[in-house]
């Protein structure tokens, strides 16, 4: 991983709250715009939720944005080398990618603005909850660059090829009520709502078994990709999986004893 961006605060914060890792954009005044420093935090913050187990990762920016996409200014005072802009740009698609491939749901909470790479990030989340007043857009096109972040799939996934590609090519700006409404975030709320509705996702997410729920997130990956007996032969396998677990018995203990199941991802 590439570093250049020299500053003293960190560039993520990561906090475990019981079975929730929170990933903290910290770059509240430049509103988390992104750098290489910042893509290499998230990556090593990820990395460090799976070894402590989180079941459940938010994402999330300090301040008064989610991210608001590349950091003009620090690309306006360095030039990049043909090396150095390959190493950044990859940089940048290996963090969405971990995020797409994490073991663990990943929820993403997007208030002010989600913005170019910003919202590469997003929609790389699992679920995205958003503030209904903040904004979400992808401005590459109109400023002379391109998408990245699996964009060109993880938004068709979401709304269609036809509405991604309007997304895209238009650069429309889209807020979080809309995008709720259009399928392409999770849910939107009133942005002093926003924390409890994350909270509470997690909360419910967090209290599902592990292993079924990292088979079912792969999987979830795999479409468009994998044929239909390559899908039903990987569920019939990870069910199998599933039934050697100890979580398994505690679901059927827990459902004939009309109790809540206390998974232990074993």
């Amino acid at each position: 991983m590439t570093t250049t961006d020299q500053t003293t605060d960190p560039p993520t914060i990561y906090q475990l709250d019981n079975d929730t890792a929170y990933i903290q954009l910290n770059r509240p005044d430049r509103l988390n715009a992104v750098t290489a420093d910042l893509y290499d935090g998230i990556q090593r913050d990820l990395e460090r939720a799976a070894d402590e187990g989180a079941r459940v990762v938010v994402l999330e920016g300090k301040g008064r944005a989610f991210c608001v996409g590349a950091d003009m200014q620090n690309h306006g005072e360095q030039e990049r080398s043909a090396k150095e802009r390959r190493e950044y740009v990859w940089n940048a698609q290996e963090t969405c990618r971990e995020i797409q491939t994490h073991s663990a749901p990943i929820i993403a909470k997007v208030n002010g603005y989600a913005i170019g790479a910003g919202a590469e990030l997003a929609m790389s989340a699992d679920f995205v909850l958003m503030a209904n007043d903040a904004e979400l857009r992808f401005p590459e096109l109109s400023i002379g660059t391109y998408v990245g972040g699996g964009v060109t799939y993880t938004l068709a996934q979401r709304v269609g090829a036809a509405r991604a590609k309007e997304l895209v090519l238009s650069a429309a700006t889209v807020t979080g009520e809309d995008a709720a409404e259009e399928g392409i975030v999770t849910r939107a709320t009133g942005e002093s709502e926003l924390d409890d509705a994350v909270a509470e996702l997690a909360d419910n997410l967090a209290g599902n078994a592990p292993i079924p729920m990292q088979f079912a997130k792969e999987q979830f990956g795999r479409v468009g990709t994998a044929t239909r007996d390559d899908m039903l032969t990987a569920e019939a396998e990870a069910l199998l999986a599933c039934m050697a677990t100890d979580d398994w018995e505690e679901g059927i203990d827990a459902f004939a004893e009309d109790r809540e199941p206390t998974f232990v991802g074993e």
